[in-house]
């Protein structure tokens, strides 16, 4: 963070008597959202459809306690973040895997959720994704959103890479398209908050009652200090935009470099700040590939089969969210090492 951004924090912090707070986040600060998704998306949201949440997994929980019964089936797509799925079946629910491929850049389109079972009832969409760094450009997703109404599907929408994208910056929030859907969104990412574990949800009136119900008795309320440096964040987007741009030259090096390794299979990331590839051509097991490289030089990497439990063995994820000169070290490493 900027020096001068955490000289405020630092003197409020100081200053500030911290207790608990309001089970769905202190009321200034759901109002600093909700500015956020007027400037940044041109839309109207009450404070009051804004609950926030001790980070985006949290988010996650309650938005599945919230819609679905247990022995629902909640559909996600594969590759995907291995957490939606262990989450899933740890509430009782079933999880749905909707296949993608490199040709629609490992991302859902309309007709694949065209093609869903009936017996679905929830989906959860991620744009911006893990692992692929895939968008789902604005009309496709007003499309699922529609087929998801017209086949009585619940979306909650996973949005933390958000403010996170290259070539398409003018991405739009479901929330738009369908106001029944839950927004799952994270200081974590764009803002880069990781360790305050503090994020948010946007949905209805009627989700937001039963949210903060949740949140109340799952830790009383987010933490107060986490609250008082969000409620800054939102005056530094130009600082912020900034680290965005050092992503992208990352993104562009690491593509380049690992082509020079002979990897040729992958797309290019459209946000977020991971890269998929597929290393077939060396090796035929990715858990095994990621031990050996982390045992062997130090560079650590996720194994496709995190994210993708039946195709994944030929995939790994290299995230590229560090300094530039740690990037060209690693790769230098895999470079010698390979």
């Amino acid at each position: 963070m900027p020096y001068e951004l955490k000289k405020i924090l630092a003197d409020k912090i100081f200053n500030t008597r911290f207790g608990y707070t309001e089970s769905i986040g202190i009321t200034n600060l759901r109002k600093a959202i909700a500015s956020h998704y007027k400037t940044n998306y041109k839309i109207e949201i009450s404070y009051k459809n804004i609950a926030v949440t001790a980070g985006a997994s949290a988010g996650i929980f309650m938005a599945l306690i919230t819609l679905f019964d247990p022995g629902s089936i909640v559909a996600v797509s594969s590759p995907g973040y291995p957490c939606y799925r262990n989450i899933i079946n740890t509430l009782g629910l079933k999880t749905y895997l909707i296949p993608t491929d490199k040709e629609n850049n490992f991302q859902l389109t309309p007709k694949l959720i065209e093609n869903l079972p009936k017996n679905i009832k929830g989906l959860i969409i991620a744009s911006p994704s893990n692992p692929c760094g895939s968008i789902i450009p604005n009309l496709s997703m007003q499309e699922i959103s529609n087929i998801c109404t017209q086949k009585k599907i619940k979306i909650i929408s996973d949005e933390i890479y958000h403010g996170i994208s290259y070539e398409d910056k003018g991405l739009d929030t479901v929330f738009k398209f369908n106001k029944n859907s839950i927004i799952v969104n994270s200081f974590s990412k764009y803002f880069l908050m990781t360790g305050y574990r503090l994020g948010w949800i946007v949905a209805n009136n009627i989700i937001i009652e039963k949210i903060k119900n949740l949140s109340m008795n799952f830790y009383l309320s987010p933490s107060s200090i986490s609250q008082c440096v969000g409620e800054e964040v939102f005056n530094y987007y130009d600082y912020f935009d900034k680290v965005i741009l050092d992503y992208q030259n990352n993104r562009d090096f690491l593509i380049k470099e690992i082509k020079s390794m002979g990897f040729k299979k992958f797309i290019s990331p459209q946000g977020a700040f991971y890269l998929y590839i597929d290393i077939s051509n060396v090796h035929n097991n990715s858990y095994e590939f990621c031990k050996n490289m982390v045992d062997d030089i130090g560079v650590t990497c996720a194994p496709g089969i995190d994210f993708d439990e039946k195709n994944g063995k030929s995939f790994i994820r290299l995230s590229y969210s560090c300094k530039k000169t740690d990037l060209v070290k690693a790769l230098k490493l895999m470079k010698s090492w390979i």
